[in-house]
């Protein structure tokens, strides 16, 4: 998004930023995950010699608004955007709402927890589905994520409670 568009999923990555992920490098007992989209993939063999691709990571469905420019979007569309950016339930573009991202994202934590059961995983991803993970994992609202801001390539930690 950072480039003025809705992502259509089949974007390279911007440049080689194997320096800027060099710490993440995977070590021998960590799995590495990635999303669909080229830019994931491209980043995810940056730390991983060997990575699974799952589609519960992909970015959020841009339906009819995938691949144009966002200005012109808001320009054409102001409150379908302003609706979009305000309620988790809207998909005014056809494709996913915050909510269904949500749900699909949730469907991808409890995969890693039961059918992976790694130690450590590195999910390589997008930004919104950080932002739906960090909403579930802390029991916050999804409207939270409306007011989340990460910087392209930052790492966020979420760390399992405990059993009981």
């Amino acid at each position: 998004m950072k480039t003025g568009r809705f992502p259509a999923g089949d974007e390279p990555a911007e440049h080689d930023a194997r320096a800027q992920v060099a710490s993440l490098r995977a070590c021998a007992d960590t799995r590495v995950i990635a999303s669909p989209a080229r830019v994931a993939r491209e980043t995810a063999q940056w730390i991983a010699d060997s990575f699974d691709v799952v589609p519960a990571f992909d970015d959020i469905d841009y339906g009819r608004w995938r691949g144009q420019s966002i200005r012109e979007t808001a320009g054409r569309e102001p409150d379908a955007i302003a609706a979009w950016l305000a309620d988790p339930q809207a998909r005014p573009h056809g494709g996913e709402s915050v909510a269904m991202l949500a749900a699909r994202v949730a469907r991808g934590l409890a995969y890693l927890d039961e059918t992976l059961a790694c130690g450590r995983c590195i999910v390589v991803t997008h930004a919104i589905v950080v932002k739906v993970a960090l909403a579930h994992g802390l029991g916050e609202p999804l409207e939270s994520v409306y007011a989340m801001n990460l910087a392209p390539l930052s790492s966020t930690l979420l760390q399992r409670a405990a059993p009981s």
